[in-house]
């Protein structure tokens, strides 16, 4: 009683399981109910939900709940992340790792807190959650805090758990780099191509390298910023041309001190597009760590850097995920760092022959998988470029990572990557004009 203030006017009923003996011996509080009289400040004038209850007190006794922490090494802590910092803490101050954790989590609490992720820039159905969140301050009398959890409790997808082990995705909630996406919800016929309408294409109709006019690599291993733990090269036993398809192999095989080799496509330099309807027909590798992707990217950074002038995800597939495939964009503002992308997934047979594709006009990108679409992204009318950079030219990028934050969530199956590998084969790549 003496850790409860009195001003709340609450009663308490403790079950498990705070391990601070100074705030509930053995117990956290799980439910609260307002005592009858009148309550200083008007601050519990009613009962309160079980979840907001818990909220409230985490927040008051922050100190009490370090057992409930839960260690996220991709937390921003004061504009670094925590691994970062751990590994600052053991080469600089002579920690363990452990204790270098431990410092980074007494340093930046509200970094590693359990439940669910607050986010005031996530997109609740065009929204922003902060100001969804101030609506219900304003016209549902709701405390800022019982307004943030009503927000999360309305849109969960938004908002993943900080352990991943806590609570189940539902079937329309789909795992993706930085949380979750929705599965799409509806597919929608859309008119084929018109071929007088063609401004680029590769059939793949010959033998040998992919052609040199089209076609240049990205080569090296430095993470490409996901973790990645291939070797990017423009060998031929990683990318080539045979029986009327690309393919793109990843090896498992040392090099330039990378356990596997892979290929990166790219049209930089050769041709890029400002609007038009961009498809690539092909089918992917299933294997545990595979990471294969169809995308766009900005081929200069008219607003900065990635991700201000914005990306463009075709197709995006998953081994450890197979059959889900995602499409996405991300800007200044929705982005996998804030968990605020912007996508949808839809759900193939990962190993069967798709075209994927995208419709990019100025108002709107449109997704699309064997002639249907499964997503759209609407550019806002009053929005500037942190949402909306698709003003300038993009180029196309055909690869398979290995690994990463999000391809290696579930490890590698390092065996599928010896012989053969794992191939994506690409049938062809167009693209067309609008009109």
């Amino acid at each position: 009683d003496e850790q409860i203030p009195r001003h709340l006017g609450i009663l308490a009923i403790a079950t498990s399981c705070s391990p601070n003996p100074k705030c509930f011996g053995t117990h956290m509080l799980t439910a609260l109910a307002t005592l009858p009289g009148t309550v200083p400040g008007g601050l519990w004038k009613t009962a309160v939900c079980l979840s907001t209850a818990q909220q409230r007190v985490m927040d008051e006794f922050p100190t009490c709940f370090q057992g409930a922490r839960y260690w996220n090494p991709d937390a921003m802590c004061d504009g670094n992340n925590a691994s970062s910092r751990v590994q600052w803490c053991v080469e600089n101050c002579g920690l363990s790792h452990e204790a270098a954790k431990q410092r980074v989590m007494d340093e930046f609490p509200a970094c590693f807190q359990s439940g669910r992720s607050w986010n005031p820039d996530a997109m609740c159905d065009r929204h922003s959650a902060g100001s969804r969140l101030q609506w219900c301050v304003e016209n549902c009398g709701l405390s800022h805090e019982a307004a943030k959890q009503r927000v999360m409790d309305e849109y969960p997808a938004q908002f993943p758990w900080l352990n991943s082990q806590a609570a189940p995705l539902p079937p329309s909630h789909v795992a993706a780099l930085g949380g979750v996406s929705h599965a799409a919800v509806e597919l929608v016929a859309v008119a084929p191509a018109d071929p007088e309408m063609l401004v680029w294409s590769d059939e793949f109709d010959y033998t040998g390298p992919p052609d040199p006019a089209k076609w240049t690599y990205d080569t090296g291993g430095g993470g490409w910023g996901n973790g990645e733990l291939q070797y990017y090269t423009n060998d031929a036993e990683n990318s080539w041309v045979c029986d009327g398809s690309l393919r793109i192999r990843a090896l498992r095989k040392d090099f330039g001190g990378k356990e596997f080799t892979s290929a990166r496509l790219l049209t930089r330099g050769k041709a890029d597009w400002l609007y038009g309807r961009v498809e690539v027909r092909l089918k992917m590798p299933l294997a545990r760590g595979s990471w294969s992707a169809a995308w766009m990217m900005p081929t200069t950074s008219k607003y900065g850097e990635w991700p201000k002038s914005g990306e463009i995800d075709i197709m995006e597939h998953v081994g450890l995920d197979p059959g889900n495939v995602h499409g996405t964009v991300h800007t200044d503002k929705f982005n996998h760092t804030k968990n605020t992308q912007v996508g949808r997934v839809v759900r193939t047979t990962a190993d069967d022959w798709h075209t994927y594709g995208v419709e990019w006009s100025p108002e709107r990108i449109r997704f699309m998988v064997d002639g249907c679409q499964y997503h759209v992204f609407q550019k806002d009318s009053s929005a500037g470029s942190q949402t909306w950079p698709f003003d300038h030219s993009f180029h196309l990028i055909l690869n398979i990572a290995v690994g990463g934050d999000w391809g290696g969530q579930k490890g590698i199956d390092r065996d599928a990557f010896l012989g053969d590998g794992q191939v994506m084969e690409v049938a062809w790549a167009r693209v067309y004009r609008l009109r």
